[in-house]
């Protein structure tokens, strides 16, 4: 059963690939998916327009006439179907072609009634196949189209049945009953293949929708270079954090780093290695801290590390400590060994602030005493 599935799906993706010109693997969208549709129904009607002449004469005794028309019928639908792949696949004008198959189909089918007994015949049903193709592969506009267009045929061959107009009924009795069988099971089967697809359709362009938002909020929240956390994600989380700690009385820590000398290595490496080095920084605090703590960079040389439900003020600058001694650890970037210099500050809630800005002030003041007490002429970057 299983081989089976694949050897339809193959021929499926073969199929759609053909008609539209697009790979059936590569990123859908929904103009790909309504093309998808259209190309499934082609391949529907044209397995129709093969399998039935070589199905009725088994199934139901029919008359050469009878016989003469339905492949007569089932010809003009099957070339109106490769004329319509031919505008998808090479003009790729989906609506155009949804339209040519429209209209060979509900124009067939309703000259059909003529000779299978207008209101009785097995065609007279399915014209409303056309409408729901409208909608699902043109859009609301088309389909609205269709389905007047449907209302009208329906109308004129039950109005000219009610003025006494005898339409010719080429099925013969015994075998009316299996016609009109076999037609509403084409008419389900096309139904169900439609909303199939149009169910996958809806499926995966929820996905791809999900995926561009959940990538839309990553871009937002984080930083492009070191995959950080960005300032502005970083004032949502404090402004936060300070809301709870009112009603909670726990402890924030806030510690705010800055490279010595950073503009230099700009100027004599290049931003290249400015960059990599900034992404290795970013790592190595990021190992250093708990996962319920962030990790900002709020821009250039600058991050911060805010910290919450501290369990002693005192532990603040032995964490600090600790991570300036991590940060200024040699690092190997392009065949080279540099060894950075960090100076930072920090803050306590409530102790130093209650606000953002308070607490921003009172460790960045901190971390400029400390870079001017380790200030030096010569560069802080050591080469090896």
């Amino acid at each position: 059963m299983t081989n089976v599935l694949q050897q339809l799906t193959r021929i499926r993706d073969w199929w759609i690939a053909l008609c539209t010109g697009r790979d059936p693997l590569r990123p859908l969208d929904e103009e790909h998916y309504r093309q998808r549709i259209l190309a499934i129904t082609s391949f529907f009607c044209l397995t129709t327009v093969i399998g039935v002449p070589v199905v009725i004469p088994i199934v139901i005794d029919i008359s050469p006439q009878g016989r003469f028309a339905a492949t007569t019928l089932l010809a003009i639908i099957g070339l109106s179907v490769l004329v319509s792949v031919l505008i998808l696949r090479y003009l790729n004008n989906r609506i155009a072609a949804l339209h040519l198959l429209l209209l060979v189909y509900t124009g067939a089918f309703a000259i059909a009634c003529a000779y299978f007994g207008g209101t009785r015949s097995p065609t007279f049903a399915l014209l409303i196949l056309a409408p729901v193709m409208a909608s699902i592969v043109g859009g609301t506009g088309a389909g609205l189209f269709w389905t007047a267009l449907v209302l009208i045929i329906w109308s004129v061959i039950l109005g000219l049945e009610r003025l006494g107009v005898q339409f010719t009924q080429i099925i013969s009795p015994q075998n009316y009953n299996m016609a009109i069988t076999l037609s509403y099971g084409a008419m389900g089967l096309s139904v169900i293949s439609i909303i199939t697809v149009y169910a996958e359709m809806n499926k995966h362009l929820r996905e791809a929708l999900q995926g561009a938002n959940s990538e839309l909020e990553f871009l937002s929240n984080h930083d492009d270079l070191t995959g950080l956390y960005n300032r502005r994600f970083y004032e949502q989380r404090m402004a936060h954090l300070l809301e709870r700690a009112e009603i909670t009385g726990k402890t924030i820590g806030l510690i705010m780093f800055d490279l010595d000398d950073f503009k230099q290595v700009n100027d004599t490496h290049g931003h290249g290695m400015g960059d990599a080095l900034l992404k290795m920084l970013g790592e190595r605090l990021r190992h250093q801290v708990r996962d319920i703590d962030l990790i900002a960079r709020l821009g250039g040389d600058e991050f911060v590390v805010l910290m919450e439900n501290m369990r002693s003020s005192d532990d603040l600058p032995e964490i600090a400590a600790k991570l300036v001694a991590a940060v200024e650890k040699p690092i190997k970037a392009r065949n080279e060994v540099m060894a950075l210099k960090v100076s930072c500050g920090f803050a306590l809630y409530p102790g130093d602030g209650l606000s953002r800005a308070e607490l921003e002030e009172k460790a960045d003041k901190a971390m400029y005493r400390a870079k001017k007490r380790g200030s030096s002429p010569d560069p802080s970057l050591i080469l090896h």
